[in-house]
């Protein structure tokens, strides 16, 4: 049976396996499905459709699958495995389409999930960081505290915001992300080498960065399309043309 403070509210609906641990002030709402290993701190409040996936953990105060201000009606969260909520964290539901958090991301202090935002796997969400409703933060991110990612805007997979940044429009894979307004500011070097990437994919990229992009975090229309036609890129480095090419129709309206 679960273990559950007696200073608890666990509503009778909700789903907890067998070894989850609630702590006292917390409340668990009807709807809610938390997975095995999973440990959730005092004055926690889990609500709306909300689903925990196995040994996250769950801090004081923290807010999971609360509608957004002045929505009527329950939204859906979803959560995967080994996720750290830390203190005053917010996940907003999403009504339209669920708010998912993917594995292993440590969400900081104070940090804010906006209303069907999409987060990868392995991000890490420094102190007071936020993303806007509907972004999309792929995998391996780092965010640094106060950063901010606006509504709709994707962010690239092992890129890094510096704190205070806001990234209001499309941010290209391995990139560091710098500035007011923002620009690329090189290769996210050292997030890549942790993540093990060799130094020849390193030294491909540092060479796209350096004809793509000119200073001011918009890419160079020739040699990007100069790249988009090169039959045989190494593989980084067309994900990142890709990338590119995409977040360009984005910015036009285009699909």
């Amino acid at each position: 049976m679960p273990t559950i403070s007696p200073n608890a509210v666990v509503e009778a609906a909700a789903e907890l396996a067998d070894d989850v641990v609630v702590g006292p002030f917390s409340y668990v709402g009807p709807h809610v499905r938390i997975a095995a290993g999973c440990r959730i701190a005092n004055n926690v409040t889990l609500t709306g459709r909300t689903t925990l996936g196995a040994r996250s953990r769950i801090f004081p105060l923290a807010v999971i699958g609360a509608a957004p201000p002045g929505a009527a009606g329950d939204g859906e969260c979803i959560l995967g495995e080994a996720n750290a909520v830390r203190e005053h964290v917010t996940i907003h539901a999403g009504l339209d389409r669920p708010t998912r958090i993917g594995n292993h991301n440590l969400l900081m202090i104070a940090s804010t999930i906006g209303p069907g935002a999409v987060v990868g796997n392995q991000g890490i969400f420094d102190n007071c960081s936020s993303i806007g409703a509907g972004a999309a933060v792929e995998d391996y991110v780092r965010m640094s505290g106060f950063a901010a990612v606006a509504p709709s805007v994707r962010v690239g997979a092992y890129s890094f915001v510096a704190g205070y940044v806001l990234v209001e429009r499309d941010a290209p894979p391995y990139a560091m992300l710098q500035g007011f307004p923002v620009r690329v500011r090189g290769v996210n070097t050292r997030n890549l080498k942790a993540c093990g990437f060799g130094e020849d994919d390193i030294h491909a990229l540092k060479a796209a960065f350096r004809e793509l992009f000119n200073g001011d975090g918009a890419a160079a229309g020739e040699a990007l399309a100069r790249l988009d036609a090169t039959a045989e890129l190494n593989p980084c480095v067309r994900r990142l043309v890709d990338a590119v090419c995409a977040a360009a129709r984005h910015a036009e309206g285009a699909p």
